[in-house]
């Protein structure tokens, strides 16, 4: 008699406010699925914000969410190239 098993998947997220009611969440870049997740999450308190995502993570395959709680905003730089000045004219 063989039984399937289940194999379980938890996302394991960070979460920043950095703005009132504005909430940050970042992810392990090795997770390939966490492109269909949300950065940004509004919410009137942190724990609101958290289960919004956690219900996202449910509805795209993860089992449970293990979160940290940051209070240093992430540095937006990193994520996108440096906006510079143009020419006003060429």
């Amino acid at each position: 008699m063989g039984g399937a098993i289940a194999i379980k998947r938890t996302l394991y997220a960070a979460l920043c406010e950095i703005e009132c009611g504005v909430f940050y969440v970042s992810y392990p870049e090795s997770d390939p699925d966490t492109g269909k997740l949300a950065t940004y999450q509004t919410g009137t308190s942190a724990a609101d914000a958290k289960r919004r995502i956690e219900f996202i993570a449910r509805a795209v395959g993860y089992d449970a969410v293990i979160w940290t709680q940051t209070i240093t905003p992430p540095l937006f730089a990193s994520h996108g190239k440096a906006a510079g000045r143009q020419p006003a004219f060429t």
